[in-house]
């Protein structure tokens, strides 16, 4: 097909695995990496419920060289 040509492959973006703070709260869809909070133990910043240790699948920044 004519219009498929000069079509590129999208770039394959590098994930990696990251220590997160979830949300407890199950109304509330917050998260935040755990490498910048400013707190051992922080709370949500949508809800101000308290927050747990979770792992999430992300892309890497573009200054990040990788876990």
């Amino acid at each position: 097909m004519a219009f498929m040509r000069g079509r590129q492959q999208p770039e394959e973006i590098e994930t990696f695995e990251f220590d997160v703070w979830n949300c407890g709260s199950e109304d509330c869809n917050g998260w935040m990496r755990r490498e910048f909070s400013f707190s051992d133990t922080p709370t949500c910043p949508l809800c101000q419920s308290a927050m747990a240790l979770g792992v999430r699948t992300l892309p890497a920044l573009s200054h990040y060289v990788g876990p």
